[in-house]
């Protein structure tokens, strides 16, 4: 639901949102956020760490996004923003500060963890830190783990600020997206592993073919979420 007419988003907010307040925000790094949301309308939600939120970013505008935590005893819920401005969702979450009350849509979703699988492998950009670190604390033994997200030259630190423990690759000033997640897979494949591909749309389809034609995965092996694509808006 990228778009919606005010009129109709306005009519259908509160009856289907659940009305929280930000109770705390940490910048992370220049361009990544932390916020929490807190509300009791949040107490008792059915949610899989993997699994996505709404929020209204504008008038008539929505953005998914992934929680990094959801604590439903509590009643709290973290996100971790990249904020790459460029566009009304990271404008809305740009400007988020303490107090502020905001609506949540969801959580819902298909992307989950395989808690049967020998090993897991996470391959993803920036915009996948909340999703990951989310997910690998759902795993059943953080000993099967391994991965790597791709960031930008000087961004590789984000990884450990978010506390997510996988590998940090830079993307080369003019390389395609997916590159350096490629050059690390080829030295780091694990053939017994259960593969979540997630962020740039592009990037997940060539390493979805290189774990199938390369590696030799079984299709059955491979779960993805692509959260925005090249020219598109509000994936």
């Amino acid at each position: 639901m990228p778009q919606m007419p005010a009129v109709l988003a306005n009519t259908l907010m509160p009856w289907f949102a659940k009305p929280s307040q930000v109770t705390h925000v940490e910048a992370l790094a220049p361009r990544l956020k932390r916020v929490r949301f807190e509300g009791t309308s949040l107490r008792g939600v059915v949610h899989e760490p993997g699994h996505e939120v709404e929020f209204r970013v504008s008038a008539t505008e929505f953005r998914h996004y992934t929680p990094s935590l959801l604590d439903a005893q509590h009643g709290a819920m973290e996100v971790v923003f990249y904020l790459h401005g460029q566009g009304p969702g990271s404008a809305w979450a740009q400007g988020l500060k303490a107090g502020d009350a905001v609506d949540i849509l969801g959580p819902g979703g298909r992307l989950a963890v395989d808690p049967d699988a020998d090993a897991h492998l996470f391959l993803g950009d920036e915009t996948c830190l909340g999703l990951f670190q989310a997910m690998v604390r759902a795993l059943p033994s953080p000993l099967r783990l391994s991965g790597a997200v791709e960031v930008e030259p000087g961004c590789e630190d984000w990884v450990e600020k978010v506390g997510v423990s996988l590998t940090a690759v830079a993307r080369a000033p003019g390389q395609a997206r997916g590159e350096a997640l490629s050059a690390w897979l080829a030295g780091n494949v694990r053939g017994d592993a259960t593969c979540y591909l997630a962020g740039h749309a592009g990037s997940i389809v060539r390493l979805r073919q290189e774990l199938l034609e390369r590696h030799g995965f079984d299709k059955r092996a491979l779960r993805s979420k692509a959260y925005w694509a090249d020219g598109k808006r509000g994936l």
